[in-house]
């Protein structure tokens, strides 16, 4: 009889372990870095603006942003604010710098070219660099606070 337990029990201790090893991986792994999320991602905006120039209250919108894997940033996007358009896609492309933290958490900044704050977000990586969850922590100090989330997905193929 204990032969038998030992038998039934021993896989499911081995399978146990192992997902503790995987997560314990995961949490720390070297391939958290800045090229893990090298690529497009494609985001929607989502939350309030709160104060600043312009127009204050809900906001939306969508962005395009490539990391290049190396730190630097490039993004487009649209926002709405209250219902009023303050970005579209026709201005030039912000840029910026981001870095990946070994536990797969991470910061990037965006520097605007037609007048609006500085954007910092921090974001996670997940779905081993597939996804990025962000939120933006701060818009240009004295400018206001723009509490938003959003979610992006890399682009799976390149046009």
């Amino acid at each position: 009889m204990n032969k038998k337990l030992v038998a039934n029990v021993a896989p499911l201790v081995l399978l146990m372990l192992g997902a503790l090893g995987s997560g314990y991986a995961q949490s720390e792994s070297p391939s958290c870095n800045d090229r893990l999320i090298a690529g497009n991602y494609g985001f929607t905006i989502q939350g309030n603006k709160l104060g600043g120039q312009g127009p204050t209250g809900p906001q939306v919108g969508v962005a395009m942003t490539e990391f290049d894997g190396k730190g630097g940033l490039t993004q487009i996007d649209t926002v709405t604010v209250s219902g009023e358009v303050v970005a579209d896609f026709t201005h030039s492309p912000a840029t910026g710098t981001y870095r990946v933290n070994s536990d797969c958490t991470g910061t990037f900044t965006i520097n605007f070219t037609d007048g609006r704050p500085p954007v910092a977000a921090n974001f996670v990586v997940v779905e081993a660099g597939l996804e990025i969850d962000t939120v933006v922590i701060s818009a240009g100090g004295n400018q206001g606070i723009i509490a938003t989330s959003s979610i992006g997905k890399r682009r799976l193929f390149r046009p």
